[in-house]
């Protein structure tokens, strides 16, 4: 630009709450991204740890535990209240669970949607077990108590990671998810029952009963995916929960809402990607 360098410039910043934020960034970025604890037993290791973000190479020495929610039934979490930090999630330890790091934070992992990372050799026991609260309190007093400190950061994939030549939703899942497990792991049922009441309990009391049944139900769903065997079977299950009218009312709505937060040039080249993969699908 050939302004004048002593050209007084205003920035208007308008103070937004984090969730409102981030879903605004998700939107620019055109990608989904995702909160990620990293706990290290020191100073050193926890700059390993992020050198090696987003993605650690196989050889790094670097466990990264993720439990995604399947793409196929993230519309019943996305139709839930939104407006809430993803750092505020309560997680609330199993009083079974055995005093060790690891099958601690696997339970983390499972009944929240949070992404940790830790050093593949590290695995303390503990002297006591943990407090519940939420991840942004709880998660670095676990590490505490083990010895060593936590860093919370926010993670989002490019497109490069998103796209992949299948251009199906599973794959783009899966290029969505740079941190986890060498092979996905499998959410349990009972774990996206329990993300999706902790997503209830901010509703308002009156809405709560049927957002219960629409969660209980979608469980019932998920359980039923889950115990299927053939890619038969799944493609069959699939089309059936994607032509359901309300599953695709709340995908729209997720849709038009990040849309809205584009800016007129990015939906422009959406549209333009699409067009081109649509033309690369019929040319295949």
């Amino acid at each position: 630009t050939d302004i004048d360098l002593n050209t007084p410039i205003t920035i208007q910043v308008r103070r937004v709450p984090v969730a409102e934020a981030l879903e605004a960034l998700q939107a620019a970025a055109e990608s989904r991204g995702s909160l990620a604890v990293l706990l290290a037993p020191d100073t050193v290791s926890m700059k390993n740890l992020l050198s090696t973000l987003p993605n650690p190479k196989p050889d790094s020495g670097t466990l990264s535990i993720e439990y995604r929610t399947p793409w196929l039934f993230r519309g019943t979490i996305n139709s839930l209240p939104i407006d809430r930090d993803p750092r505020e999630q309560i997680w609330s330890p199993s009083p079974q669970l055995t005093l060790q790091l690891l099958p601690l934070l696997e339970h983390a992992a499972q009944t929240t949607e949070v992404r940790l990372v830790i050093p593949q050799s590290w695995n303390p026991t503990l002297q006591k077990a943990p407090s519940a609260g939420p991840l942004s309190s709880s998660i670095p007093k676990l590490a505490k108590s083990a010895g060593g400190q936590a860093e919370l950061v926010y993670l989002l994939p490019t497109r490069a990671e998103r796209d992949s030549p299948a251009n199906s939703p599973s794959s783009s899942e899966a290029n969505r998810s740079p941190l986890r497990w060498t092979e996905p792991a499998a959410l349990p049922p009972e774990a996206l029952l329990t993300r999706l009441e902790s997503r209830i309990r901010a509703l308002p009391s009156s809405e709560q009963e049927d957002a219960r049944q629409a969660a209980q139900e979608s469980v019932r769903q998920y359980r039923e995916w889950s115990s299927l065997t053939t890619e038969e079977e799944r493609d069959k299950k699939r089309q059936e929960m994607m032509n359901d009218p309300v599953r695709a009312e709340r995908a729209g709505e997720g849709f038009s809402r990040a849309m809205r937060k584009m800016s007129p040039e990015q939906r422009s080249q959406r549209y333009q990607r699409y067009v081109q993969r649509r033309a690369a699908q019929k040319g295949g």
